[in-house]
């Protein structure tokens, strides 16, 4: 894909914005509840993640 910009070392900023696409693999019990906590928040799965991770590491929004 031509869209994305090179940042820090091999990735690539997503749809010129800040995002960067990262992969990690889910149990399925894990991947079934963060789809329901999307559907139940009507956000994206990818939000609820965001949210979580900057919990856990300590990150301000």
């Amino acid at each position: 894909m031509s869209d994305g910009k090179k940042i820090s070392g091999e990735r690539k900023r997503f749809a010129g914005t800040n995002l960067v696409r990262e992969v990690s693999y889910l149990h399925e019990d894990e991947a079934e509840a963060l789809g329901k906590r999307a559907k139940k928040e009507r956000c994206s799965k990818a939000e609820i993640i965001r949210r979580a991770l900057r919990a856990y590491l300590g990150i301000e929004d």
